[in-house]
């Protein structure tokens, strides 16, 4: 196991950036916008991932293209500028931790020097204790009310909301999660294995948490995968099928996602067997599997989103008129 040693001098940034296409295709315009803003966008970021998600807000309608980024520092990314909905958080390093099970680096492994996680690895709380400020802060939610997100999330009846809606001001420690896996190189043997004993456990957990309701504390949910790296399965959610994938979540805090991760006995089973077989001396101790894990604590004054002209419901509008309970 590897992770990452990220510069302390100043905060880094993901930027999330969507494209939508309502009617789930590309037209000649949207297919011209698309490749301008990954021309503009892929020179500047550290590294950049393009996914798809199917719908463009909470209902499964139409597409959305998204640019996960990279950056090294706040400067960098605000040398930048796009027109398009951003999601953009600047996290201190102290609150964040990244794992992946290869040396290569992939996602925030992009951002600093890689280091060893073996002793803070395959117990409940290893990703709390991996963030330095842990033991200073409990990263726990200040939002004492039920936020009534089913409420909000509908979509858009009416069509697109006009204009634009910035919203700054977020409650302390929101948890932001990437999860990404990458089939691209596995063998026959792995694969065989994976659709033996990890495939269905893997499908449970990911069904589990995206349609788990307000009250488990998943503010937001996004299941998007690369289209040109291919399938390796035939089976649903169709998102799970390709190769490369990664569930972007906003939980209420740390403590939400450790509860969810504990009591789900799917995950709790898929996390034990998994460790066990890609484990030296495990059965796929040799496999070519890919998975990584991003956890990031944000503060207040550390996300900025903006959506324009975008449908009703889509990201942090659906919370946009809550901001008084925080």
């Amino acid at each position: 196991m590897s992770a990452v040693k990220l510069s302390s001098e100043e905060p880094f940034v993901y930027s999330i950036f969507g494209l939508q296409l309502p009617d789930g295709e590309e037209s000649s315009e949207k297919k011209t916008l698309k490749e301008e803003l990954h021309s503009l966008i892929t020179p500047h970021a550290t590294y950049i991932d393009l996914f798809v998600q199917d719908g463009c807000a909470s209902t499964s309608k139409g597409k959305t293209l998204i640019w996960l980024g990279y950056w090294k520092s706040h400067a960098a990314y605000l040398a930048w500028w796009a027109s398009i909905w951003r999601e953009i958080m600047s996290p201190d390093s102290s609150r964040t931790q990244y794992m992946t099970n290869k040396s290569e680096p992939v996602g925030l492994g992009h951002l600093g020097t890689e280091v060893s996680v073996g002793d803070k690895t395959g117990y409940w709380g290893c990703y709390r204790h991996r963030m330095a400020a842990h033991s200073k802060d409990d990263f726990a939610s200040p939002i004492q009310r039920h936020l009534e997100v089913s409420q909000h999330m509908p979509g858009s009846p009416g069509g697109n909301q006009i204009g634009r809606v910035l919203m700054t001001k977020f409650p302390d420690n929101i948890l932001f999660v990437v999860e990404g896996q990458d089939h691209s190189n596995i063998t026959a043997d792995e694969k065989e294995y994976w659709n033996d004993n990890l495939d269905s456990n893997v499908t449970q957990w990911m069904k589990a948490l995206f349609s788990a309701g307000p009250d488990s504390g998943i503010l937001g949910s996004r299941m998007c995968y690369a289209p040109e790296t291919g399938v390796f399965r035939d089976s649903t959610p169709k998102a799970l099928n390709y190769n490369k994938k990664a569930q972007l979540f906003y939980f209420k805090d740390l403590q939400h996602m450790e509860r969810m991760g504990r009591t789900n006995k799917g995950h709790a089973a898929l996390r034990s067997h998994f460790m066990r077989a890609y484990s030296p001396k495990g059965p796929m101790e040799s496999g070519k599997l890919v998975l990584w894990v991003e956890t990031t604590v944000l503060k207040n004054g550390e996300i900025e989103c903006e959506y324009v002209g975008c449908e009703k419901g889509t990201g942090w509008m659906a919370l946009a008129g809550q901001q008084e309970f925080w």
